[in-house]
């Protein structure tokens, strides 16, 4: 009985997963370029990104509390992703206008809904992995890694046949079905609680309601093995952050188009989708503290083979190599979080975890970047910076190591 279960949640979670990633990819992997073609220039497109990432993390951890005391993941997703298609599907009409405020206005609109998707679907999958230790992460977020890789091919070619309008309402497509998706599928078990159905469960639904924020906080923060997961996940994640806002650069610049900027991102996500597929059988052999060691190693290779490409198609290949990048570190992190989370404050702790390892990490990456391409610096000497940054990552891991401090 349970088998059966596992194998429906985990295919209902890859097709969730794999039209969310596919809607997004839409409209975040081509926002730089797109702003640019529409007049602004590289260093205020990079500032309103800024700006966006703060709502981010200002916010994230709020929904997260949301969920956690009153609504499931389910709910706040479905609630998000429907303010978040009207917001899109009235976008091509904001940039049309050329008034930045309306413009601007529309993309915290955006900001404010769907960008929070990401992390309640994270918070979703590991309470179904709390309650059914069989259904893995890996193998449900690489569906929409694959399915990211293939909206970033097809969309590049969508931009330079039909333009950035027929773009974003070809995504909105996807995040229609999406939400649809999303309100049929499995809620957690705290949501079950809450409706009363009895299932065995940690702590009681009076105990979950009682909770104040600052509390759940201080649960959260009190996890030796939390924070210094965050505090790794942040340095090697803010020179990840970097790339996608420095590609749409660096490609243009060595005569290269928005469909290269497409072929590049879909490497970049389809070397995601193996390894992901794979994750529940490489954590069990090598283990939590070999992969992180591996990989940690691995961003700090990346950026500095980055930073030495001259040509397009150089940078292009070398962005397989998220595959041993983020691609292990997302669902290892995963994995590790549904060991150590208190369930009470599951949703808070991982939209924490993902508002700063995402959105902080962007906020902190594109002031760099920001600054440095104001003061003359290079895009590739912005890379050789961040490259330090993951091996300040990689060396925590080790102390992490040393210091028995990993479980």
């Amino acid at each position: 009985m349970e088998k059966s279960i596992v194998r429906r949640i985990t295919l209902h979670g890859m097709l969730l997963q794999a039209l969310f990633w596919f809607g997004m990819c839409t409209h975040l992997a081509f926002l730089v370029v797109m702003l640019i073609d529409h007049g602004w220039s590289a260093s205020f497109t990079t500032g309103m990104i800024t700006v966006m990432s703060l709502i981010v993390i200002i916010v994230q951890p709020i929904y997260g509390y949301i969920s956690d005391k009153y609504l499931s993941e389910k709910k706040m997703s479905v609630i998000l992703l429907s303010a978040m298609i009207v917001f899109l599907g009235i976008f091509p009409f904001a940039l049309g206008t050329g008034n930045n405020m309306i413009i601007i206005s529309n993309m915290v609109g955006i900001t404010l809904s769907g960008m929070h998707v990401a992390g309640l679907l994270d918070s979703w999958i590991v309470g179904l992995n709390q309650e059914f230790p069989s259904v893995h992460y890996g193998t449900i977020r690489g569906a929409g890694s694959l399915s990211f890789a293939v909206s970033a091919q097809i969309s590049g070619m969508i931009t330079v046949t039909f333009g950035h309008d027929v773009r974003l309402w070809f995504g909105t497509v996807f995040l229609i079905l999406t939400a649809i998706v999303a309100a049929t599928f499995r809620s957690t078990r705290r949501a079950n609680v809450n409706n009363d159905i009895a299932v065995s469960v940690s702590h009681d639904a009076d105990e979950v309601e009682t909770l104040t924020g600052m509390e759940a906080f201080k649960i959260i923060f009190s996890s030796k093995q939390y924070c210094l997961l965050l505090a790794v996940s942040f340095c090697l994640l803010v020179s990840f952050s970097t790339m996608p806002t420095l590609l749409q650069i660096m490609i243009p610049d060595l005569g290269g188009t928005a469909a290269q900027i497409g072929t590049a991102i879909a490497v970049m996500a389809g070397s995601e989708a193996p390894f992901m597929f794979l994750m529940a059988i490489i954590l069990k052999k090598f283990g939590i503290k070999k992969l992180l060691v591996f990989c940690s190693a691995a961003f700090v290779v990346r950026m500095l083979l980055t930073a030495s490409m001259t040509s397009v198609n150089g940078l292009i290949a070398i962005q397989a190599m998220q595959g041993i990048t983020l691609a292990i570190l997302l669902p290892l992190s995963m994995s590790y979080l549904s060991q150590i989370v208190d369930e009470r404050v599951r949703s808070t702790a991982i939209t924490t975890f993902g508002a700063i390892t995402v959105s902080l990490t962007g906020i902190v990456a594109n002031l760099v970047v920001t600054a440095m391409l104001g003061l003359g610096f290079t895009a590739q000497h912005v890379i050789v910076v961040f490259a330090f940054t993951s091996f300040i990552g990689f060396l925590l891991v080790v102390y992490g190591w040393v210091r028995k401090i990993w479980i």
